[in-house]
């Protein structure tokens, strides 16, 4: 069950005016909104498991919403910088989409940050030290930290 709503992504800033060439209406809007929902909160759930997305405890369910509207905003920030660049190379014109990459890229960091505090097993984005040895990513094989 999804975490969050069209409402949750609309108080973001998003609308159908950013999308134009995606949505005609604020139907279509509505409807590219919900498909990119479902889609993200298949992948949240995913990463952290079906007990951590389905938790209703504070603060883990709110991680769980916080984070799934972080994946929604940043698909939807990578939509966006697809319509610009669409129509920047059909016109011709350079443009610069530093501030939208910037923004997909905060959006995506505090995704995994709030990922990263729900304690899912699963999670593969923390990287683990232990003594001397290498820092390696979670779901790397090791002998000595007992990395899974």
């Amino acid at each position: 069950m999804v975490k969050v709503t069209p409402s949750d992504i609309a108080f973001l800033g998003f609308s159908q005016a950013l999308f134009p060439s995606l949505c005609e209406t604020e139907e279509d809007f509505a409807t590219l909104i919900q498909e990119i929902i479902t889609e993200q909160s298949e992948i949240l759930e995913s990463r952290v498991g079906t007990d951590v997305y389905a938790s209703t405890s504070a603060p883990t369910a709110t991680y769980v919403k916080r984070a799934e509207k972080c994946l929604v905003a940043a698909e939807l920030v990578q939509r966006r910088i697809n319509i610009i660049l669409g129509n920047s190379i059909g016109a011709g014109n350079e443009i610069d989409i530093s501030h939208e990459g910037a923004q997909k890229r905060a959006y995506l960091d505090e995704a995994e940050r709030l990922i990263a505090k729900t304690g899912a097993d699963d999670y593969s984005g923390s990287v683990a030290t232990s003594g001397r040895h290498k820092p390696h990513q979670r779901g790397d094989q090791c002998s000595t930290c007992r990395l899974p």
